[in-house]
């Protein structure tokens, strides 16, 4: 049986349809709801269809380009001159196509965007259909959305490309560095070095997006729940009735907790190898802003265990070379150390292929 990211889904004709999708897939790929499409048919857009900001915080624009014939290095030039007009300006943009992927406009893209790069112009990257797709199959209520056709209840959770297994990485390790992450940068530290509150918003979406993965329905339902009450609490969206209390948001943020750690019981195999990696860099996290002594051999030790029982020998060999960067680092270079490895884990999860 087919995979998802294996199946050849095609492209919707209408231009409509096609920004639906990419907005959706954008939502998705940048973990921000609040994207909006620009304006409409007929309007003048700046080269603008899609506009927002992404998990960092930067501000994007997409051109969403639904057409058959192969994408040329001077439309790009000419979306570019376009979209450089756009106010607010951007810092990112991206133009997504409905066509196959292409080495070639890949190369002359990222060479064109190296040099806006150091004349300080902001990057510009292609999103072919398979991108768009990749993006949309991460979340299942979404391409049921756009394509009902598609019986995604005879696919088993392995058969669709492994999703579930950088999901788990994503829900496990955010959600367990939560109140870490609140601390650092609501307390004392946050305060002293003016660090953007938002930054939590965007770890909020990602523990959300995640869950819908990997818990059933009911338990997701009850995750969104404490979620949408936590993020309320937080920011201070409508009324909050009693003045504002680190305790109280803990206590709401450990309910979820509560429930992601019990998943662990749930997972065999690589699933509960991943939940395990998960685990064990939430713990490497707190340690290296608690203690200036070297992450424990004992740890790494665990960490390797755990990562050579998902069996990808790209990952196996990612952690040893980290393990032996490490070594060399002095603590403020450390400190970062346990988040990269989380993305280089996650980046080789989503790309992997069995």
């Amino acid at each position: 049986m087919p995979t998802l990211s294996s199946m050849k889904i095609p492209p919707p004709k209408s231009w409509e349809e096609f920004e639906e999708i990419t907005l959706d897939a954008c939502k998705i790929r940048w973990e921000n709801p609040d994207l909006q499409m620009h304006g409409r048919q007929g309007q003048v857009q700046c080269g603008v269809d899609i506009y927002g900001a992404n998990h960092i915080f930067k501000n994007i624009g997409v051109q969403c380009k639904n057409y058959e014939s192969e994408l040329s290095l001077t439309l790009i030039k000419y979306e570019i001159k376009k979209a450089e007009l756009f106010s607010p300006k951007i810092e990112m943009f991206y133009i997504a196509v409905t066509t196959k992927t292409d080495v070639n406009i890949q190369r002359e893209v990222r060479l064109l965007s190296q040099e806006r790069t150091k004349e300080n112009k902001f990057p510009v990257m292609v999103l072919f259909w398979t991108d768009i797709i990749q993006d949309l199959i991460r979340n299942n209520s979404i391409i049921r959305k756009h394509y009902p056709q598609l019986n995604l209840t005879e696919l088993k959770p392995s058969e669709i490309r492994d999703v579930r297994l950088f999901s788990i990485l994503d829900l496990v390790y955010n959600t367990l560095n939560l109140n870490f992450y609140n601390n650092l940068i609501f307390g004392d530290f946050g305060q002293m070095t003016g660090e953007n509150p938002l930054q939590i918003q965007s770890v909020i979406l990602t523990i959300k997006y995640s869950s819908s993965n990997v818990l059933d329905q009911s338990e997701y339902e009850k995750m969104a729940k404490l979620i949408d009450n936590y993020k309320e609490y937080l920011f201070h969206i409508g009324k909050r009735t009693e003045e504002f209390s680190w305790d109280i948001a803990e206590k709401i943020s450990n309910e979820f907790t509560g429930i992601v750690n019990g998943i662990e019981y749930n997972l065999i195999g690589k699933e509960l190898a991943v939940f395990n990696v998960a685990k064990i860099l939430a713990k490497w996290s707190k340690w290296e802003v608690d203690s200036d002594y070297l992450w424990p051999n004992e740890s790494w030790i665990d960490l390797k265990t755990f990562v050579g029982r998902i069996k990808i020998d790209e990952l196996i060999n990612k952690i040893d070379k980290s393990e032996s960067e490490y070594k060399e680092m002095d603590h403020f270079k450390r400190l970062d150390r346990p988040h990269k490895v989380y993305n280089e884990i996650r980046n080789i999860l989503i790309h992997q292929t069995e």
